[in-house]
């Protein structure tokens, strides 16, 4: 049985590979879309030719993996109280017919900011053992953490540029890094089929003024939770 596979351009990166299909003909080499590049064409053939018995859709500007069966694809979303994340849990519940969507936070708070509904977990993603509910029995798992640096009490941005501060527990090295790297391994042992990471340009540039924010080398930490997760060995999308 075939399947034909629309790719439609959006202005992001996508890169992941794809583990072979039951007849053993999938591509293991990585998929790349960036606007109307000369490798967009030959990765969409070889992206379409290589799908058998997978469908990868399109939602709200993520890709996830959606079986051809009709039961609908179970897809956790982490950081989903945050602003991003909460847009992308909604859009998944609005579309219950093709996912059954999951939700992970930090707080109880956070929970009740977005609904409270059942399917949201509380959870330390610094904290492997935290999570491991949630993860448990999904298919794919949408990682939206990050660190978020604060301005300091006083900083006035009318008066220069502002200073910034990361709070005790929240640096970028145990959320973009020892978060994600968590989440990873937590997919992995649960057989999860696809990860969609979204990390941030940038993170091969040491000097990238938001490496400088509360000295905390975020993109240099997200870059390295990007390149665990590429070396995994599960199938995988990176937005920046």
């Amino acid at each position: 049985m075939t399947t034909t596979v629309t790719v439609t351009r959006v202005p992001l990166i996508f890169s992941g590979h794809f583990p072979k299909n039951k007849n053993g003909c999938a591509s293991q080499s990585a998929v790349h879309f960036l606007g109307s590049s000369s490798t967009s064409s030959a990765s969409r053939s070889s992206f379409s030719s290589s799908l058998t018995t997978t469908t990868r859709i399109r939602r709200a500007g993520f890709a996830v993996l959606a079986s051809n069966s009709m039961a609908p694809s179970i897809v956790l979303v982490t950081g989903a109280g945050g602003r991003t994340g909460s847009i992308v849990y909604k859009k998944l519940k609005e579309r219950s017919e093709q996912y059954v969507a999951r939700g992970l936070v930090r707080t109880e708070e956070s929970k009740e900011k977005i609904g409270g509904a059942e399917d949201v977990f509380v959870g330390d993603i610094r904290e492997s053992e935290s999570i491991v509910p949630a993860i448990q029995g999904i298919d794919s798992l949408i990682i939206l953490t990050s660190a978020v640096p604060k301005m300091k009490p006083g900083s006035d941005p009318s008066k220069g540029r502002p200073e910034f501060y990361f709070e005790d527990g929240a640096f970028p090295e145990q959320v973009d890094w020892i978060g994600q790297k968590n989440q990873i391994d937590a997919a992995k042992a649960a057989g999860v089929k696809q990860i969609v990471l979204v990390g941030s340009m940038g993170g091969t540039n040491l000097n990238h003024p938001l490496n400088s924010l509360g000295n905390g080398n975020i993109l240099v930490w997200k870059r390295k939770a990007e390149q665990y997760l590429a070396d995994s060995g599960v199938p995988y999308t990176i937005i920046r």
